[in-house]
């Protein structure tokens, strides 16, 4: 017999785990008491602050360093190294793998340094990074939004959009255009080619180059949907889904929308297209033959966070960010 040898290596590089370091260098994290309410500790998620002091895993503390997932507080930090972690499993088994840690562990929360996180599309170096305000998942945008448009009066009517995304709040500037414009409220565009109402009163006759610093995008956007009463109880009805998922929790915001109003339970809609129960009783926002634009909250920035490596990959997936 002859043996054979080996002619060829294979080799695949791989990238590192979610939470992990990714790169030596100057690094701060601290340990907070995690408490979310139930909702998932991930790890490679942003947390807010919810309670000062020392860290301490007893709970309804006073005391209690305590941090979040997501939120709207003060910035916590990313949750890293999941491999100091015991694992508690999952419901399927007490073995089974996760990257979930449960309420009143003790997490480690970065806000300096270089990690592995999951992003939830394509990115490039430089992007800034945002998160979910209701689940601490990160997202990133590009530092300025470029698009094409015309304004007549105080209507803004965007032809292209070649980066970024248009949103209530971003101050636009080219050729021609006032200083100091800024968006007021969405039209028929939710981010992107449409109609945006402006502060200021102009004319802006021929397709202009325009830019805008970023805003973080909105957890969901939606071109098109009402909301229906009956017997006390309200429905969100989203009919198109423009970004983003929908969820339980979220607050919703569209012109004639009442205040604080939130998703608290699925209908046919299960994240995208379909039905929502409302906190709210007994209003009525546009209909099934005229629907309007509405949105979910805004995603909130990670201080001082920027996409540092990332595969051209459409779906997402493993980035490094640096904070």
């Amino acid at each position: 017999m002859v043996a054979t040898f080996q002619s060829t290596v294979n080799i695949w590089s791989a990238g590192g785990v979610v939470g992990e370091i990714a790169f030596d260098g100057p690094m701060r994290a601290a340990p907070y008491n995690l408490f979310s309410s139930g909702t998932p500790n991930l790890v490679g998620n942003a947390y807010t602050v919810t309670s000062g002091g020392s860290p301490d895993p007893t709970g309804n503390s006073g005391v209690a360093g305590t941090a979040t997932v997501g939120g709207t507080g003060v910035f916590a930090g990313i949750l890293i190294n999941p491999k100091d972690y015991a694992s508690f499993g999952t419901t399927g088994g007490p073995l089974n793998p996760t990257m979930v840690l449960p309420d009143y562990s003790i997490g480690q929360l970065a806000i300096q340094g270089e990690f592995w996180v999951n992003l939830p599309g394509p990115a490039n170096i430089g992007d800034l990074v945002t998160y979910d305000p209701l689940t601490g998942n990160l997202n990133s945008i590009t530092p300025t939004t470029k698009f094409t448009g015309t304004i007549s009066t105080t209507t803004l009517t965007v032809s292209a959009v070649s980066a970024g995304q248009l949103a209530v709040g971003q101050v636009i500037s080219g050729t021609g255009v006032t200083p100091g414009t800024i968006i007021t409220a969405l039209g028929t565009g939710t981010g992107y080619t449409g109609t945006y109402t402006i502060s200021v009163s102009q004319t802006v006759g021929s397709a202009t180059a325009m830019t805008a610093v970023n805003q973080p995008a909105p957890a969901f956007a939606a071109s098109a949907a009402y909301i229906t009463t009956s017997t006390g109880v309200d429905t969100l009805h989203i009919t198109t889904l423009t970004s983003g998922e929908v969820l339980i929790g979220q607050q919703v915001f569209g012109t004639g929308v009442a205040p604080n109003t939130v998703i608290t339970a699925f209908g046919s809609g299960t994240g995208g297209t379909g039905t929502y129960t409302l906190n709210t009783s007994g209003q009525t926002v546009a209909s099934s033959g005229s629907p309007e634009a509405m949105t979910g909250p805004s995603n909130l920035f990670v201080p001082n966070g920027t996409v540092s490596r990332f595969t051209t990959n459409t779906g997402g997936g493993l980035a490094v960010i640096k904070i």
